[in-house]
């Protein structure tokens, strides 16, 4: 007689160290423009002749730091979206850029 024997089958967990872009771009864009606003925050305190002007540097790059932050997790949220949703994104994506320039030209 044939014996039934019982196999078990372990289920083995793969574990990957991939690097998910947007993850990393998004923490790091938040942590940057979070330290350029302290720096900002912390050279208005003191009266300098060129604060002004750094102080609109770090303005600029903290603004552009958020697009990256925010940018690559919406563009991967409305890739798969119907065509209409991928215009919104890319008109929002060009007047946030523009605000960000025109912001700094003073008329």
């Amino acid at each position: 007689m044939a014996e039934n024997k019982k196999t078990t089958k372990k289920t083995v967990k793969r574990t990957t160290n991939r690097v998910d872009i947007v993850k990393v771009c998004a923490f790091w864009g938040i942590l940057v423009a979070a330290l350029l606003f302290i720096a900002r925050g912390i050279l208005g305190l003191f009266d300098l002749s060129i604060g002004g002007t750094i102080m609109s540097i770090f303005d600029i790059l903290g603004k552009l730091a958020l697009l990256v932050a925010v940018a690559f997790p919406a563009y991967s949220y409305v890739r798969g979206k119907a065509r209409v949703w991928q215009i919104i994104y890319w008109a929002a994506l060009v007047v946030y850029i523009a605000g960000c320039v025109l912001g700094l030209i003073s008329f």
